[in-house]
């Protein structure tokens, strides 16, 4: 059986399992701010699971030590995945054990389809039980995290992509300006790959495609819209660049990400995110870098990344497990973030974001027009297949145009 199926049928076993179980939690009281103290009416450990860097390990550990300033009776305990394919390949079996974290935080391009098969927990009910304050949040930030009307996480972040440039790199190259445009990008590529250096890192993931695919106006259309003219330029965009030599996969060096290869200076350009300034921090902080918006195909397009902190539906005490969640974006633990270049949920932090990360200033103007994903409901399946086509393509020799790849796809999601 594929790994595919394997996790397809897990998923609905999971589902089924959630179903029939019987849930609840514990109504404890609580004040409405993580920054003011209240109590539980009985001791109760709750678990959290994240993947993420060591910096991010280190505030969120910081803060479990504290929560009992705010919840007395609280003691949390942080989980830190590997990768992020980890977190998604190992969560479904821990839940089928019983062992899996009471919260998770998560980005909403994996999120849609979790809560379409019931696995995550509506919050609106917990919310008014809780006494924890919303209303602390962008509209925003909320909003991407309801589907069909109800709330699905406490919001913790939303950044748009990004587009990532090696300055030493750049100028080395005698470059001038930094581009604004794919063809400019194309270009620029050229004279920047150079003996061990490649001119941008294209990382086969669905993450990074969807930028691309957004910034020619396309999107995914939760399924309708896969093989959109839209979406096949922006595809044939990506295959130009491979075609004439400039491009390189992650995988083709040997590295899990594209921030790996940009880190090492084998790649002088990449679409990527604010978890950069994180990466580099401990990875290269030698190395200097600028982020512009997205590129314009012919238009401007980009995600919207939201990282959020969602209570799984078997959590042991949900109401303990939504009041953790919610002190973890207490002002201390949000403004250590947005050092890291994390733009905070909290309306009053992130009207300072641009002031504290002025690398990042140039990507203000994208929050106006950056998107959620637009995967379709059946989300892994989708970035699998649309990942494996395009490795088959551009790294295994098949000789498929990328308008018949994703007439393919669209094809299995009728």
């Amino acid at each position: 059986m594929s790994k595919l199926k394997k996790f397809t049928g897990l998923v609905l076993s999971l589902t089924l399992l959630f179903a029939l179980a019987a849930c609840g939690g514990n109504n404890e009281s609580a004040n409405n701010s993580p920054n003011s103290a209240a109590g539980t009416d009985q001791k109760v450990t709750v678990n959290m699971g994240f993947w993420g860097t060591a910096q991010d390990l280190q505030l969120y550990q910081e803060a479990a030590n504290n929560i009992s300033e705010v919840y007395p009776n609280i003691t949390l305990n942080i989980k830190q995945y590997p990768s992020s394919e980890q977190f998604w390949n190992v969560l479904p079996g821990e839940i089928a054990a019983g062992v899996a974290p009471d919260f998770i935080k998560i980005s909403n391009e994996g999120a849609f389809e979790y809560i379409k098969k019931d696995l995550f927990t509506p919050l609106d009910d917990l919310i008014s039980a809780a006494k924890v304050d919303m209303t602390r949040y962008s509209e925003s930030s909320l909003n991407i995290w309801k589907v069909d009307g109800k709330q699905y996480a406490v919001p913790n972040s939303d950044m748009p992509g990004m587009f990532l440039i090696n300055e030493d790199l750049w100028k080395k190259a005698g470059l001038g300006e930094y581009p604004t445009t794919w063809s400019e990008v194309a270009t620029a590529a050229k004279a920047l790959t150079k003996g061990d250096v490649h001119g941008i890192v294209i990382n086969l993931d669905a993450f990074h495609i969807t930028n691309y695919v957004k910034s020619f106006g396309g999107g995914w259309g939760n399924g309708t819209t896969i093989n959109s003219p839209e979406n096949v330029e922006a595809l044939q965009t990506i295959f130009d660049m491979y075609e004439d030599g400039v491009a390189v996969t992650p995988k083709s060096l040997g590295f899990g990400w594209d921030g790996e290869v940009f880190s090492n200076g084998q790649a002088a350009m990449s679409t990527g995110g604010y978890w950069y300034k994180g990466y580099l921090k401990d990875a290269n902080p030698d190395l200097k870098y600028v982020a512009v918006p997205v590129p314009k195909g012919t238009t401007q397009g980009s995600t919207m990344s939201s990282d959020g902190y969602v209570v799984l539906k078997d959590a042991k005490n949900k109401d303990a497990a939504l009041k953790a969640a919610y002190y973890m974006t207490n002002d201390k633990t949000e403004s250590a973030f947005m050092d890291l270049g994390i733009n905070p949920a909290v309306t009053k932090l992130s009207d300072q974001y641009f002031e504290k990360n002025p690398e990042f200033k140039s990507i203000q103007p994208a929050l106006e027009y950056s998107t959620d994903f637009g995967y379709p409901t059946d989300t892994k399946r989708f970035t699998d297949e649309l990942v494996k086509k395009l490795e088959d393509n551009i790294l295994g020799g098949a000789k498929q145009t990328p308008q018949e790849i994703l007439d393919e796809i669209q094809k299995d999601f009728k």
